[in-house]
C-alpha cells in the first residue's frame, strides 16, 4: 500500500516558454514546448514517488485521451491509479501554461468545459485503502477532501493542505491540516503587512502543527513544532519555468518527513528539489530523484543529465497505455 496518496483532480498542460510576452499584433520567440501534466497535489504526489517513497492516487480524470494520458505518466511514475476514476462523457481539464524569459513570470489559460469533472464523491472514498497510508495531501475543500482528511488526522497522519492562493473556502482547511503550506500571495492577500512568523501562529491555533509560506525568489518561512525558521532560496543560475515549483516543494516536504528530517530541514530538502525542478520547463520533466537532491545539498552541483530524455518523453501526448 502507498505511504502517501494524493486526493485531488489531475490537470492536463501545455507549456509554452516564449523569449518575452508580445503585445497585441505582434510576435515573440518560442523557446521551448512541452506537453506535461500538473494539478497541485497530482505534481506533489508525482514528486514523492519520484524520489522513491510509494505514492498513490485518487481522483477523476475524463475518459478523454487526456484521462488515458494522465494515467499512463501516473504509472510510468510508479503511482498507484487504483483509484484513478475515468469518467465517461467527462473532459479531463486541461491548461496552457505561458511563462517568459524576460520576467520568468507565468500565466494560465484554463479552458472552460460545459462536460467537466465533478470533484471525486465522497461515497466512493475506499477507507481501508485511504488509513493504510501516512501522508495525505490534498488541494481543495470538497465533502471527500474534509471527510478524508479528518480520518486521517483522526489517526495520526499527516494531512498537508497546498493553498495556492487565499480564499474563505481554502482557509476552512486549516482545522483539517497538520501542514498548511502556502503561497506570499495567501501572506499578502490575507494579512497585508502583519508579520509572517505572527500570522503563521495565527493559522496555527485553527489546527496545524505546522505553516510554511513559500516566497518565491526570497525562499521559505514559517513555523513547526521546533519553533520559528527562515531560508533562502537557492541560487539558480538560470531559471526555465517555476510553473510547478510549489507543488513540488509539497511533495519533496513530505519525502523529507519520511526521511525524518524536522520542519526546517524538510524546507530545506523541498527548496533544493524545486530549484532542480526550475530549470526545466514544466512540473514534470525536471522532478529530480533523491539521490540528485542528495548530492545538491552536499556539493552545490545541479545534475540536470536526465532532463533531455524526458523531455523527450514529454514531446508529445501519450495515449496508449503500452506507451508508459
Amino acid at each position: 500500500m502507498p505511504k502517501a496518496i494524493a486526493l485531488c483532480t489531475p490537470v492536463t498542460d501545455y507549456l509554452v516558454h516564449v523569449d518575452h510576452i508580445p503585445p497585441p499584433d505582434s510576435g515573440a520567440s518560442l523557446l521551448e514546448h512541452s506537453f506535461q501534466y500538473g494539478g497541485n497535489a497530482a505534481t506533489a504526489i508525482v514528486t514523492v514517488a519520484r524520489q522513491g517513497v510509494s505514492a498513490g492516487i485518487i481522483g477523476n480524470v475524463g475518459g478523454d485521451d487526456n484521462g488515458i494520458a494522465q494515467r499512463v505518466d501516473f504509472e510510468r511514475h510508479g503511482v498507484d491509479t487504483r483509484y484513478l476514476a475515468a469518467r465517461e462523457g467527462k473532459e479531463t481539464p486541461y491548461v496552457i501554461c505561458l511563462s517568459d524569459e524576460k520576467t520568468n513570470g507565468r500565466s494560465f489559460l484554463g479552458k472552460r468545459a460545459d462536460n467537466r469533472i465533478s470533484p471525486y464523491p465522497e461515497e466512493e472514498l475506499d477507507m481501508d485503502y485511504l488509513l493504510s497510508a501516512d501522508y495525505l495531501l490534498l488541494d481543495s475543500n470538497t465533502p471527500a477532501t474534509r471527510k478524508a482528511a479528518a480520518a486521517m488526522k483522526a489517526k495520526g497522519g499527516e494531512v498537508m493542505f497546498d493553498a495556492s492562493s487565499y480564499s474563505e473556502t481554502q482557509e476552512a482547511m486549516l482545522e483539517y491540516a497538520t501542514i498548511y503550506i502556502t503561497s506570499e500571495f495567501y501572506w499578502k492577500t490575507r494579512y497585508g503587512e502583519r508579520d509572517l512568523f505572527e500570522c503563521c501562529r495565527d493559522m496555527m491555533q485553527k489546527g496545524p502543527h505546522t505553516v510554511i509560506f513559500t516566497l518565491g525568489a526570497d525562499g521559505c518561512a514559517g513555523v513547526g513544532p521546533q519553533g520559528e525558521f527562515r531560508l533562502p532560496a537557492f541560487k539558480v543560475d538560470h531559471v526555465v519555468d517555476t510553473t510547478g515549483c510549489g507543488d513540488t516543494f509539497h511533495g519533496a516536504y513530505i519525502v523529507g518527513l519520511e526521511r525524518g528530517l524536522d520542519a526546517k530541514e524538510c524546507a530545506r530538502w523541498a527548496s533544493a528539489t524545486s530549484a532542480i525542478k526550475c530549470r526545466t520547463i514544466g512540473g514534470r520533466a525536471g522532478q529530480p530523484t533523491a539521490d540528485i537532491v542528495e548530492k545538491f545539498l552536499a556539493t552545490g552541483e545541479m545534475d540536470l543529465s536526465f532532463v533531455a530524455e524526458r523531455l523527450a518523453y514529454y514531446s508529445r501526448v501519450h495515449y496508449e497505455l503500452g506507451e508508459a
